[in-house]
C-alpha cells in the first residue's frame, strides 16, 4: 500500500507518501503530527516492498523540493522523516523568519511566548514535556519569530529516545504526552533562555537564572540560528530580538520540573511589564554609511574594516563576515569602528588612546599594530587596495 500523509511545517505545507508501511503505520505517523495538521488523505494498492519508504513532496520554490527517505525499520524512517520535514521547512522560511533551534511554551492566558535555546544534550524536549503540561507547548525543535516578535508554532511530535538497544527515537503526538495547546490568540515571544543542564550534585541553588551578555553567549547561540547570515543585518536583527524580550537568560537547572516556576515568573515579569518592549535600535556598526571623507580613500595607507554585520555589547563588538562570528575586546573594538570607513594606523592609534588612554607600558602605536596584524589576519581588516 502507498498512503498519503498531509502535514504543514512552520506554515509550508508537505505530502508525505509513505510506500511499505502498514495501514496502523500510516495512521501512526499521521497521528503523531496531528498538532501540525497531519491527516492521512488517500491510500491505493502498490507493489509490495522488501524496504520501508517515504517520499517527500514539498513547494516547488523550496530549495531540493523533493526528498526521499529509504530505512530499514519503521522507527528509522518515523526519526529521519521528522528531521527532513523540519529541515524542508526551514529552508523554505529562511529569508523571512529568524529561526531558532528551540523548545518554546505559552503562557495560556496571553499567548506570551518563552523560547529555550541551547545544544543538543540540553535537554530542550525533556523541558518541552515538562513545562508543556504547565503551559501551552508550542515547539520542542524550532521557533520562527517574525521582526514584530510574532511567532509561528510548530508544534511538530517530540521525539523521545527509546531503551537500547533501539537507537531511533519514537515520534510522539503532544497528546499522547499530556500536552497542552497554545491558546488560540496570537502568539508573541516575550523571552528567550539558555538551558544550562546540570549533572551530579544535590542541586543546592537550583535552578537559578542569570542575565547574559550576547558577546558572552554568542559561541553558544550562533549555531542555534538556522541561516543566520541569509537576511541583511542578522546580529541586529537578533540583538534587537534579545533586547525586546528583556535581555537573554541562562536557566541552570538539574531536573526539568523545576524549571516551571522559572518560566512562570518570567510569564510573570513580562506581563508586569506589558510583554515585549517596543523595537529599539541596537548599538550597530553600519558598513555602508556614508563616508565622512571620501576624498581620502585613494590614499594607499589606509585600512578598512571588512565585515556584513557588528553590533556592540558592552565593551566588546560582535563582527559577522562570510558566516564567521567573532568577538572582539580590549582595544580591538575602537580600532575596528575607527577603520569603517578607512583609518591609517595614526589614526587608529589615536582613536585607541583617546578612547583607553596610553598604555600603560610599552608603546601605545606598537600595540595598536599587533592588533591591526592580527586583525588583519582574521580577515577583519584590509588595506587600502586589497579585496
Amino acid at each position: 500500500m502507498t498512503h498519503l500523509v498531509e502535514v504543514s511545517c512552520l506554515g509550508v505545507p508537505f505530502a508525505v507518501s509513505l510506500s511499505g508501511v502498514t495501514d496502523a503505520e500510516a495512521e501512526q505517523v499521521a497521528r503523531a503530527w496531528e498538532w501540525c495538521g497531519g491527516r492521512l488523505v488517500t491510500a491505493a494498492p502498490t507493489m509490495p516492498g522488501a524496504e520501508v519508504r517515504a517520499e517527500l513532496r514539498a513547494p516547488s520554490s523550496a530549495p531540493d523540493a523533493g526528498a526521499e527517505l529509504v530505512a530499514n525499520s519503521f522507527g528509522e524512517l518515523e526519526d529521519r522523516l521528522s528531521g527532513l520535514l523540519t529541515r524542508r521547512a526551514i529552508d523554505t522560511r529562511r529569508n523571512d523568519l529568524v529561526m531558532l533551534h528551540a523548545g518554546a511554551v505559552a503562557d495560556l492566558s496571553t499567548g506570551a511566548v518563552i523560547a529555550f535555546v541551547g545544544p543538543s544534550g540540553r535537554g530542550k524536549t525533556t523541558a518541552s514535556i515538562a513545562l508543556g503540561r504547565q503551559f501551552g507547548y508550542v515547539t520542542d525543535e524550532t521557533l520562527g519569530v517574525n521582526d514584530d516578535l510574532t511567532v509561528l508554532p510548530y508544534a511538530k511530535p517530540l521525539s523521545v529516545k527509546q531503551p537500547a538497544p533501539e537507537r531511533w527515537k519514537r515520534q510522539v503526538s503532544p497528546s499522547e504526552l499530556g500536552l497542552l495547546p497554545p491558546p488560540a490568540v496570537p502568539l508573541r515571544l516575550v523571552g528567550v533562555v539558555m538551558l544550562d543542564r546540570r549533572t551530579g550534585g544535590d542541586g543546592t541553588g537550583l535552578p537559578s537564572i542569570r542575565s547574559t551578555g550576547l558577546a558572552e553567549a554568542i559561541g553558544e547561540l550562533v549555531p542555534q540560528v538556522s541561516y543566520l547570515a541569509e537576511r541583511g543585518r542578522p546580529l541586529q536583527r537578533l540583538q534587537g530580538i534579545l533586547d525586546r524580550c528583556g535581555g537573554l537568560r541562562q536557566v541552570s537547572y538539574l531536573e526539568a520540573e523545576t524549571l516551571v516556576d522559572v518560566f512562570a515568573g518570567i510569564f510573570a515579569a513580562a506581563g508586569a511589564a506589558g510583554g515585549a518592549a517596543d523595537a529599539v535600535e541596537p548599538d550597530a556598526v553600519e558598513p555602508d554609511a556614508a563616508d565622512p571623507d571620501a576624498t581620502r580613500r585613494a590614499s594607499a595607507e589606509l585600512l578598512y574594516a571588512v565585515f556584513d554585520d557588528a553590533v556592540r555589547d558592552g565593551d566588546s563588538l560582535i563582527v559577522l563576515n562570510d558566516s564567521v562570528v567573532r568577538v572582539l575586546a580590549g582595544i580591538a573594538p575602537a580600532i575596528f569602528e575607527t577603520a569603517v570607513w578607512g583609518a591609517t594606523l595614526d589614526d587608529l592609534a589615536g582613536a585607541v588612546v583617546a578612547t583607553h588612554g596610553d598604555a600603560p607600558s610599552g608603546s601605545s602605536g606598537e600595540l595598536v599594530s599587533a592588533a591591526v596584524d592580527e586583525l588583519v589576519s582574521a580577515g577583519l581588516l584590509r588595506p587600502a587596495g586589497v579585496s
